[in-house]
């Protein structure tokens, strides 16, 4: 009888740490969402999230100029000189870097890219044209990051004529 309440003794404690284990998990905040950037080691989908979450990163000075998943910088020529002076651009070029970051390969809804809006915002700040309240973007008939495609596209290509 004394080896049967032995084992009980020893599944209980079992079952008691695996249920801690269990409610400590349940506290655990795996993704950081006030700080994209400490998330590492990201998956595609939490790496969209995590540059979704740098997008909602607004400054409180600069109210007029935020910048979304569309890509446009709704800055005109007669807003730039403020929004170069007032720390607006600073503050959109570290939303950009909090971008880069965590996902290399981000693309806005105008298929610019990271490199394509902050060279729009250095053309703006840096010329005496200044903005024209557009941003930069590749034409619309180019692909981005298209070699890893190519590349499948190939390989797909070399085993079809490999098993024919």
């Amino acid at each position: 009888m004394g080896k049967h309440i032995r084992s009980f003794g020893s599944g209980f404690v079992f079952l008691l740490q695996i249920l801690s284990l269990f409610i400590l998990l349940s506290c655990a905040k795996a993704e950081n969402t006030t700080w994209p950037m400490a998330n590492v080691n990201l998956s595609p989908i939490q790496a969209w999230r995590s540059a979704y979450y740098c997008l909602q990163n607004a400054s409180k000075s600069c109210t007029t100029y935020t910048l979304n998943t569309t890509g446009w910088l709704n800055v005109t020529h007669a807003d730039g000189p403020s929004f170069c002076k007032e720390g607006c651009a600073d503050h959109i070029r570290a939303v950009l870097q909090c971008i880069l970051y965590v996902k290399k390969d981000f693309w806005f809804g105008n298929k610019a890219t990271v490199q394509h809006l902050n060279d729009t915002i250095d053309f703006g700040c840096n010329n005496p044209a200044g903005f024209n309240g557009t941003s930069f973007y590749p034409p619309s008939g180019s692909r981005i990051n298209s070699a890893p495609y190519i590349l499948a596209l190939s390989a797909s290509a070399l085993l079809l004529v490999a098993f024919l």
